[in-house]
């Protein structure tokens, strides 16, 4: 009964969200959100061409920050999310804060063997912890950080930038990745979803959250593409290798770093228990044949 009711809930809440941008004058919405194979996200609702206007938000429906600021943009966002300064139903059906690298136990990290990562969490811990004691400075008296750091995931991996402000807009926030997936544009008073390629009724609309090495994947979004020539990989102290480095010369000094690394990624990990096993296996696995690569095996 009580998870019939969850989902009435959550149903409500995003036809009520439909009909918001549905209502506008400047709205435009061809998509609406749905369960796809990559989790809840947008699915078209009706047949769309090539480099067509899928989705158009109003800024006045979403939540601005500007970047040009003093205090950082994600923290003045946040704060806004946990006192329930956005539209009422953009609130309601805002998606979970993502398993970002950060929230991860210690274990679980030490298992993907990149001892680089540990340092990259360990600076984001000291960044939260500066955007909390900024949030404060605002809100005196707030004691849930717990909720504020889920607030602060949630919009650093969602937003969208237009020229130096940081845009979290409705429905848009919930679109998946995907390498094919759509573009945004910013269009003065609006921000809209374009497809790259044709889509029919009922196939999802991803959105294209642009390239990076796996290691920015897992700290800022919390998932792995399934491959990616984008890969970079840190070696220790000053060096790293990427696939567009190859084929690395026999006098290259991070060849040794290289083998070293390998060293720690030969195998799969156990942890049968970790809801994480398989992502840790998968990193783990393209670190692997990055550097194998990269030794010319």
């Amino acid at each position: 009964m009580r998870r019939l009711l969850l989902l009435a809930a959550t149903t409500h809440a995003l036809d009520a969200l439909h009909a918001l941008i549905d209502a506008h004058p400047r709205g435009l919405r061809r998509v609406r959100v749905a369960q796809t194979l990559l989790g809840r996200g947008l699915v078209a609702t009706c047949p769309l061409a090539a480099d067509e206007a899928c989705l158009r938000i109003p800024y006045d429906l979403c939540a601005i920050e500007s970047d040009n600021e003093e205090s950082h943009w994600a923290s003045r966002m946040a704060s806004r999310l946990v006192r329930n300064e956005l539209q009422a139903e953009h609130k309601a059906s805002l998606p979970e804060p993502p398993d970002v690298l950060p929230r991860w136990p210690d274990e679980a990290i030490d298992a993907l063997g990149d001892p680089s990562l540990s340092s990259e969490c360990d600076a984001i811990f000291f960044w939260r912890d500066a955007q909390w004691a900024a949030h404060l400075e605002r809100h005196p008296g707030d004691d849930e950080r717990d909720r504020y750091v889920d607030a602060l995931d949630l919009v650093c991996s969602r937003t969208v930038r237009c020229g130096d402000k940081l845009v979290l807009a409705p429905l848009l926030d919930m679109a998946n990745h995907g390498p094919d997936g759509c573009s945004y544009k910013c269009e003065g008073d609006s921000v809209a979803l374009y497809t790259s390629r044709a889509l029919a009724e009922g196939d999802e609309v991803c959105l294209n959250y642009g390239s990076r090495p796996n290691g920015e994947w897992l700290l800022h979004y919390g998932f792995l593409p399934p491959s990616n020539k984008n890969d970079v990989q840190s070696l220790g102290g000053p060096y790293a290798v990427g696939w567009g480095d190859l084929p690395l010369l026999e006098n290259d000094g991070r060849v040794a770093e290289v083998r070293e690394a390998l060293d720690a990624v030969l195998g799969d990990v156990g942890m049968l228990d970790d809801p994480r096993r398989d992502l840790i296996n998968e990193y783990r696995t393209q670190r692997r044949r990055l550097l194998q690569a990269a030794c010319g095996d």
